[in-house]
């Protein structure tokens, strides 16, 4: 199966609590929002990543696949 690069952006600062939410991805903060990012290698752990951030009450900027 084919490994995809995704950016999802949300709104703000995220806590070190919640980046630890994320321990596969990166976290990088820019601006005013936090982009989190990184291989994503099944549908299913998409929306995973979507699910960990809504359950934090983080507001999705955008989702993107940035690369293969």
């Amino acid at each position: 199966m084919t490994c995809r690069r995704y950016e999802v952006r949300v709104t703000g600062r995220v806590s070190s609590r919640a980046c630890g939410a994320f321990t596969d991805m990166e976290v990088q903060e820019v601006t005013a929002e936090t982009v989190i990012s990184g291989l994503v290698r099944r549908d299913e752990q998409l929306h995973d990543l979507l699910s960990a951030i809504h359950s934090l009450g983080l507001h999705v900027v955008s989702v993107q696949q940035v690369g293969p």
